[in-house]
């Protein structure tokens, strides 16, 4: 048995575009979780579940965050598998099915999907970035195989529930990044556990630059509140003061005035990545 899970917090802009994706999804239960809402989220979702059998809404007093929100909604599904989507991504019919179907392979605990951003200001660096470097495995990489623990992201993705409580669910304590923290979780416990699954979401609401580079400092201070050591190290390098992460520390500044005159194409791409790069390296050896 499927269960997907939801969470959400002011949604009311994108829930209305991704409400009947969800609605669709050939799962047997779908749970929203509202992380406290301010807006119009709650009469949204109370109207999409109405006369609705398999699908409900789970309401969160105030605010508690998403790995919070996520770790609500699996205390009430009742589904062996428990399947991820964030309230700003839109999935194919068949998302929750090829979900599930990627831990049928030896050793599989979980899976994600391919995330297709939807873009809407390509002239905005950070979108014409992800727009051709969407996170994810490399393209070569074909559905069922195993990929690094790196690239568990909660906005498509599904785990064995026996996996999810091994691991003590996502770390309430990581206010951003839960996700790669979670990821990091079950790569301890399942090396090869994570599969790419044969599916692919359209993701929305990417925002802008000045948004990611807060998310990528988001993420470098709560790097520093991951509770164990990750396989090959990676969430450690960005918390060890090296001279990588010093030089890093002077250079948000200088790529953020690059970005500004750089024509949109490779270079100035390049140092977008460079700069979400070096401000949660920054962000990591502060806090």
């Amino acid at each position: 048995m499927t269960s997907v899970i939801i969470p959400v917090y002011n949604g009311a802009a994108i829930l209305p575009t991704t409400i009947p994706a969800v609605l669709a999804l050939d799962a047997d239960e779908i749970l929203w979780v509202d992380d406290g809402s301010r807006d119009a989220t709650p009469r949204l979702l109370a109207d999409a579940t109405a006369g609705q059998e398999r699908a409900r809404v789970i309401t969160l007093g105030e605010n508690a965050g998403r790995a919070a929100a996520r770790n609500a909604g699996v205390a009430t599904a009742t589904g062996d598998v428990l399947a991820f989507f964030d309230a700003d991504v839109e999935p194919p019919p068949g998302a929750a099915r090829a979900l599930a179907a990627g831990l049928g392979a030896p050793g599989a605990v979980a899976s994600v999907a391919r995330l297709k951003p939807v873009v809407t200001d390509p002239g905005d660096p950070y979108q014409d970035y992800v727009a051709n470097h969407p996170r994810g495995p490399a393209a070569a990489v074909e559905p069922g195989e195993p990929i690094d623990w790196r690239y568990f992201l909660s906005g498509a993705s599904a785990v064995r529930r026996e996996a999810f409580e091994r691991v003590g669910g996502f770390p309430e304590a990581v206010p951003y990044g839960e996700d790669v923290a979670f990821g990091c979780r079950l790569a301890r416990v399942a090396p090869d556990g994570l599969r790419l699954a044969r599916t692919v979401v359209r993701l929305h609401d990417l925002g802008d630059l000045a948004r990611a580079v807060g998310h990528a400092r988001q993420f470098g201070a709560a790097a520093a509140s991951f509770d164990e050591p990750c396989p090959g190290g990676a969430v450690d390098r960005v918390r060890a003061p090296t001279w990588v992460g010093r030089a890093a520390a002077a250079a948000p500044w200088v790529l953020a005035s690059a970005i500004s005159v750089l024509p949109r194409g490779a270079l100035r791409r390049r140092a977008v990545r460079y700069l979400l790069a070096a401000t949660a390296l920054r962000a990591a050896h502060r806090a």
